[in-house]
């Protein structure tokens, strides 16, 4: 048997090897033939590049390649090749998946997968597959990494060590994909797999990477025998203490993407964030800062509670903190979450599936509340343009931790390059940045 994993891309995907793929080759049995086609490293020609050469193919889906997704399922069907979907997108609109494949993997893949191969050998595949409880994580399987080529991935290697959040924000999938009970992993199992892998930094995928306590304190220290820079993201839950923070940055973490999301405590409140306390925030990054960690920030424009002046205080904000790098989104109604229900039920969607189209001209995909879609569009672009602007850069260049990877030398060329991006794709084009989730 032959099953050839498919990743799809979106326009602006990250070059780093997927963690799903790589979780499926080692769940797949030794007997089956893999291959891998990465839309990311070598865009994959539907007509040139896909044959009848495999049995099956695995495609994993997140909303922003649901469309790419579809178009490379209809080629594998055309040549008679079964197509089987997952991911956070298959989980959360399984009935639009099916149309587009023969079978949805809906949820995590480990026990679900196996039960996929076995089917497929026998012309029994089901048309979906989900768990009754979600699978122990604690011993997860190492993905197998050597399913990629070895050329065309940034010199990260993906790592998770915790499944599931405790919070509820209304705006995130993370929570009805994995649940609200945290499932960790064995923090000695992390630590040799961390040490298994070759050159490159280390980036973990977990959602808050040190809101765990004791657990997450027990994983910098079995992390510090291993001796690699990793990078991680986190909200402000676990932030607060002294002693996580030391084991933190002893263990090798030298950046941390924080959602901070809104510098709005009534904001922050409305949308199911309450972990997150804007009065901590200056003094969180300045601690951080402190330990050698730099702070990327993360914000998202468009609550119900945002009026037009939340772009200029949000981005005076940023500055005055002298986060390293910073990232704004527009508020985005995922399917599968309680803000796409809710918008679908006021009826301040423009597109309820957003997602099948390019959309350069109705972007964002719903109706604010306290400004107007333009108003909203405008604003979004004037932070990019105004955090990245020349005398933001040099102003926030004091504030580098000496210590981390972030240093001088590297905090300007991230900067600068940013800045291009920030000129070229969304000031200069009609190109939408929204945070995947």
């Amino acid at each position: 048997m032959r099953v050839e994993l498919v990743c799809p891309a979106a326009e602006d995907s990250a070059h780093l090897r997927s963690l799903a793929v790589a979780t499926l080759a080692r769940l797949t049995p030794d007997d089956v033939e893999l291959s891998l086609r990465d839309d990311i490293v070598s865009k994959i020609d539907p007509a040139k590049d896909i044959d009848g050469g495999a049995d099956l193919a695995a495609i994993t889906v997140s909303t922003k390649t649901a469309s790419r997704a579809y178009e490379l399922a209809a080629a594998y069907r055309q040549h008679g090749v079964k197509v089987v979907m997952g991911g956070i997108h298959p989980t959360a609109m399984p009935g639009e998946a099916l149309e587009h494949c023969d079978a949805v993997v809906m949820g995590e893949a480990e026990g679900l997968w196996e039960k996929v191969v076995a089917d497929a050998r026998q012309g029994t595949l089901q048309p979906v597959y989900e768990h009754a409880t979600l699978p122990d994580f604690r011993s997860a399987p190492w993905p197998r990494r050597t399913i990629f080529p070895p050329r065309g991935y940034m010199p990260v290697h993906t790592v998770q060590a915790s499944r599931g959040c405790p919070f509820t924000c209304e705006f995130c999938s993370v929570t009805p994909f994995f649940g609200r009970t945290p499932r960790l992993r064995d923090p000695q199992d992390v630590a040799r797999e961390v040490g298994s892998l070759d050159r490159g930094w280390v980036l973990f995928a977990d959602d808050n990477i040190l809101g765990y306590g004791e657990h997450s304190r027990a994983l910098f220290r079995e992390l510090r025998s291993v001796k690699r820079i990793w990078f991680g993201q986190a909200s402000m839950h676990g932030m607060q203490d002294p002693e996580t923070l030391r084991l933190m940055a002893a263990s090798g973490c030298r950046a941390i993407f924080v959602g901070f999301e809104s510098v709005s405590r009534a904001t922050l409140v409305a949308c199911g964030k309450r972990q997150n306390e804007p009065a901590q925030y200056l003094d969180t990054v300045r601690r951080l800062h402190d330990h050698g960690i730099a702070v990327w920030a993360a914000f998202v424009f468009g609550f119900d509670e945002d009026t037009p002046d939340v772009f200029e205080a949000t981005v005076e904000f940023a500055r005055k903190a002298g986060v390293i790098m910073a990232s704004f989104a527009v508020l985005t109604p995922y399917p599968g979450t309680r803000l796409f229900a809710r918008l679908q039920q006021e009826g301040r969607l423009f597109d309820e599936r957003w997602w099948l189209h390019e959309r350069r001209d109705g972007f964002p995909f719903f109706r604010p509340k306290r400004m107007s879609t333009e108003q909203l569009f405008q604003g979004w672009q004037d932070a990019w343009k105004w955090f990245y602007s020349g005398s933001s850069i040099l102003g926030r260049l004091t504030h580098a931790p000496r210590t981390s990877f972030f240093s001088v030398l590297a905090f300007l060329p991230l900067n600068l390059f940013q800045r291009r991006l920030t000129s070229e794709k969304i000031i200069g084009g009609n190109k939408f940045f929204v945070r995947d989730r």
